[in-house]
């Protein structure tokens, strides 16, 4: 089995749907309740959303028990 890298933070969106485009990289949709890992944490859309707290880091514990949390509409 292939070892994660342990420095990628993970970030659960829980924002309304929206397109993410970092130039360099294919446009990825967010979508609310799901986890992101890899998001450049400098980049001025990913840090919006950080400060606006549309995309919550998750550490340990904390992201098994947001993984259990329903969400809205779903």
């Amino acid at each position: 089995m292939a070892k994660q890298p342990q420095n990628r933070k993970s970030y659960r969106y829980t924002g309304p749907v929206t397109p993410l485009d970092i130039e360099g990289e294919p446009t990825r949709m967010l979508f609310p309740g799901t986890s992101y890992t890899g998001l450049p944490e400098d980049h001025v859309i990913v840090s919006n959303l950080i400060d606006r707290k549309l995309l919550v880091a998750e550490y340990g514990e904390t992201a098994a028990i947001a993984a259990d949390i329903p969400v809205e509409g779903a």
